[in-house]
């Protein structure tokens, strides 16, 4: 439990207090078996006994387990944009030549793919049945990549570049799209746990934003903000 934790609840009543952190235990036992891979196959009563707590516990703050999941992916998807922002604001991330930024930015994110393996394989699975559970991470996906975007164009001193940024989103788009299929399967080449999936994934990152784009790509209008081409909203995870 954080200081900020600990300070808000000493402003709170025993009882909410305890409530409190008995919901963010069921929350980190959810977060678990997510890591694990092992969610859809577990009971509410798996959950309560994970997070040392009874099955009234669990009822009396969440409706059932959809209602839990949702809470639980809203909190991890928070935690990841966090993380995120607080990364690119540290010096030492962006320290060096652009290359070196570009393939800190990669490291980042593969590294975050494997961490969440099994969040990313339970909302897929879940996605199957229910498309609108894709939604939240199609946003956290764009909200989360969005600082390294900016980043980039500010190194390469581009930040009032609207070309820049729109090979930046396809490049972005590119990577984690392999990323994604590489958590669900486990692919012959670019494996989510190879060195060479990094190494791919920096050149592609480093092609869409330095080298000199074709003649054919420029005809079609790349040079033009992404947002007078209706590419603004588009996500940067999933489709």
């Amino acid at each position: 439990m954080t200081m900020r934790t600990e300070l808000a609840e000493l402003g709170l009543p025993a009882k909410q207090a305890r409530s409190r952190r008995t919901r963010d235990r069921l929350l980190a036992a959810g977060r678990r078996l997510l890591d694990r891979g092992a969610f859809e196959a577990t009971s509410i009563a798996d959950i309560a006994r994970a997070a040392g707590c009874s099955v009234g516990a669990f009822y009396h703050r969440f409706a059932d387990k959809e209602a839990f999941f949702t809470v639980l992916i809203e909190t991890v998807l928070a935690d990841i944009v966090a993380d995120a922002r607080q990364t690119v604001a540290d010096k030492r991330f962006s320290e060096g030549s652009i290359e070196t930024t570009l393939a800190n930015c990669i490291a980042y994110w593969v590294q975050a793919f494997r961490r969440h393996q099994g969040l990313i394989r339970t909302v897929m699975k879940k996605t199957l049945h229910a498309e609108d559970t894709w939604t939240p991470v199609r946003r956290v996906g764009q909200a989360a990549c969005e600082p390294f975007i900016a980043l980039l164009a500010a190194k390469c001193g581009k930040s009032e570049d609207p070309s820049f940024r729109y090979r930046a989103m396809a490049g972005f788009q590119i990577v984690v799209g392999v990323m994604l299929n590489a958590t669900l399967h486990r692919t012959i080449l670019l494996n989510l746990e190879s060195d060479e999936l990094i190494a791919w994934a920096t050149e592609t990152l480093r092609h869409c934003l330095l080298d000199e784009l074709p003649p054919a790509l420029l005809a079609l209008g790349v040079r033009g903000s992404p947002t007078d081409r209706g590419l603004a909203d588009k996500p940067l995870i999933g489709n």
